[in-house]
């Protein structure tokens, strides 16, 4: 049986150190390009109601938060909500109707920069055609940001609010 034996100067072991050293430091390199820029968490709630504000007194909203937990600002560009008429249809990206939501938010208008840390709320009204669109297949809400080609997509399950 044959024994190995392995010699190295002092010079090789260096080398292999270095060699060994550089590798972990790309490898850390590329995790930090891949985790860096804008992180968006996004929230949508449906069957809210507005206390405080007597001009939205018996309305019901569909809620949307967005925070950024990512380390780059990113600007808020849209608030979209799309229905689609199938699973397949949502899987595709293929809405039957697709609907903008023009003033999500009075206090934080469109367009609005997302700074690290921060948070972004815009409301949208639950109007009884949204919850019949909502009924009949499946009802998203999109985030556009500036980061991004595709919005952040998060479904929507109707809930209303009991009769007082």
């Amino acid at each position: 049986m044959p024994v190995f034996k392995i010699e190295l100067t002092g010079t090789e072991i260096v080398a292999w150190w270095g060699g060994i050293v550089a590798t972990v430091v790309l490898l850390w390199d590329i995790y930090k390009w891949k985790t860096a820029g804008p992180r968006i968490r996004f929230v949508v709630r449906s069957g809210m109601i507005v206390v405080g504000d007597p001009s939205k007194e018996g309305q019901t909203f569909i809620s949307a938060e967005a925070t950024n937990i990512g380390d780059r600002p990113t600007t808020i560009t849209n608030l979209v909500i799309q229905h689609y008429d199938t699973y397949f249809a949502m899987l595709r990206h293929k809405p039957s109707t697709s609907m903008l939501v023009t003033e999500p938010s009075t206090s934080q208008p469109l367009p609005y920069v997302l700074q690290p840390g921060s948070v972004w709320h815009g409301l949208s009204p639950q109007t009884g055609e949204i919850e019949d669109l909502g009924r009949t297949g499946y009802l998203v809400c999109g985030l556009c940001h500036s980061h991004s080609d595709k919005e952040i997509d998060r479904r929507v399950i109707i809930r209303k609010q009991p009769e007082a």
